[in-house]
């Protein structure tokens, strides 16, 4: 009885389950963006446009089945620079002076997006 209770407690929760596809970084600044919201780093104004599961190709040329976030990134200027990319978790994507790091996409309707950015201007190595 208390095996079937349990598988049940399982189901129930699987049932609600928000998907999340995560690839954990290091370094740069950890910011959250809620989708259809613009977050902000220094110069840089990254937004959330849309969250939803399609197929990609990742960095070593494998077709995968996942999260994409369509991100668009703004760097305010004399021209200024606007870019949209879809990234997947584990992406990284440079624009001008800022590496940002896709460490996590959660949910596809009112999802969230987390980023590790970096101004790599300031880097030690450079």
């Amino acid at each position: 009885m208390k095996d079937i209770f349990l598988s049940a407690l399982i189901l129930v929760g699987l049932g609600g389950c928000v998907p999340v596809e995560k690839v954990p970084g290091s370094g740069g600044e950890l910011i959250q963006i809620k989708q259809s919201t613009v977050g902000a780093f220094e110069g840089l104004k990254i937004g959330v446009t849309n969250i939803v599961k399609a197929e990609y190709t990742n960095e070593s040329g494998a077709k995968k089945q996942g999260l994409i976030a369509v991100l668009t990134l703004f760097i305010d200027g004399n021209p200024p620079q606007e870019k949209d990319f879809q990234a997947h978790a584990g992406q990284k994507i440079m624009m001008d002076r800022y590496s940002v790091y896709v460490e996590e996409i959660r949910g596809t309707d009112k999802g969230l997006v987390t980023l590790r950015i970096e101004d790599i201007s300031k880097s030690p190595a450079r």
